[in-house]
């Protein structure tokens, strides 16, 4: 795929799937044996964890949205800065629903193989996150 193809495909992931709830797409999106690594952690997830991920977001901030901020793409891999609002109206880790309105940076590096996204490693600023639903001191 050519770096515009690899863009529009993680464009389209983080519009369709994330911001708008449109899992049914995540097969065609991710691959199978897909790798995400989080907090140095590094899991297999493919496209069932990947929907049980982005539903268990959704559930904690209903209004979940990623502001695409940038997208620099090179070869096979597309960095995506994406900070994200919502309203934390479900449970999220250990932290009941609070009501409150976050905005959080997120960044994203993903590569792809195949025509689907194939490897993630995530970074976002968790401890804000907590500062802003009122579970630590600002």
């Amino acid at each position: 795929m050519s770096v515009e193809e690899n863009r529009a495909l993680v464009r389209r992931f983080l519009e369709s799937v994330w911001n708008e709830g449109h899992l049914d797409l995540l097969d065609e999106l991710i691959a199978e044996g897909a790798t995400m690594t989080f907090r140095g952690q590094t899991s297999p997830p493919g496209p069932a964890e990947v929907r049980a991920v982005v539903a268990y977001w959704r559930t904690a901030f209903p209004d979940f949205r990623f502001e695409v901020a940038d997208l620099i793409a090179e070869g096979d891999k597309v960095v995506a800065r994406v900070p994200f609002t919502g309203t934390h109206r479900g449970p999220l880790m250990d932290i009941a629903p609070t009501g409150r309105t976050v905005r959080v940076g997120e960044i994203l590096i993903l590569r792809i193989a195949d025509g689907k996204i194939a490897e993630a490693w995530e970074e976002y600023d968790e401890l804000e996150m907590r500062r802003q639903l009122g579970v630590l001191p600002s």
